[in-house]
């Protein structure tokens, strides 16, 4: 039996290996150029002090405290967990307070250096010049830290995240189907040309 009168070609099953790798590097590629894009998303504030930031979109606002960060050409290095912090955010136009409220998602990243997790969430209807501002208690020292300021940053973290994820097992499933599928019409085209043409039941000699 020649293996060129059995089909689909074999060539397929290369074709289910160049999906899947395609899939991880499409995973890579686009995991990749989204966090770079989104690290520049974050306003960052060295705090204890007050820092006039620029928002630019109505809606929900994170505070992140970056426990590794590069700020210019500073690095800052401190404890994951930060205590004692009092921050608020004032908006110039009109000197009101915006209420703060705890993240309401845990988010947590990690690229280029920096390293932050979600502290505040705080909702702005009016864009414009804000003011946030943090100390310490009087009376309790404290380091100088780094927070980063983004807008619906963590559920675009998470897009980006489940979406590049998305991509890899789509990749993997259509993968499966390719080899699955092939694996089956090579199987079935075997069978045909080792029972020869005089066994099938309309081929001419076939008995009923």
């Amino acid at each position: 039996m020649d293996n060129d009168e059995i089909r689909p070609s074999r060539w397929l099953y290369v074709l289910a290996a160049l999906v899947f790798v395609g899939g991880w590097v499409g995973f890579a590629v686009i995991l990749f150029m989204n966090l770079w894009g989104m690290e520049g998303k974050l306003q960052q504030v060295v705090v204890p002090g007050r820092t006039e930031i620029t928002l630019r979109d109505a809606g929900t606002y994170t505070i992140f405290y970056e426990h590794k960060s590069v700020v210019g050409n500073k690095v800052y290095s401190t404890a994951q967990e930060l205590s004692g912090l009092e921050c608020a955010v004032i908006s110039k136009a009109t000197g009101a307070k915006v209420p703060l409220s705890v993240a309401s998602m845990s988010g947590n990243y990690e690229f280029g250096g920096r390293a932050g997790t979600s502290v505040f969430d705080f909702n702005i209807h009016d864009p414009g010049v804000y003011e946030l501002s943090a100390a310490y208690p009087e009376g309790q020292a404290g380091p100088e830290v780094v927070l980063a300021v983004g807008h619906d940053f963590t559920m675009g973290l998470l897009t980006t995240i489940f979406g590049s994820l998305a991509i890899v097992f789509g990749s993997m499933l259509v993968s499966i189907v390719i080899v699955v599928v092939t694996a089956v019409k090579r199987s079935n085209s075997k069978k045909r040309l080792n029972a020869g043409p005089g066994t099938h039941p309309h081929s001419p000699g076939a008995t009923s």
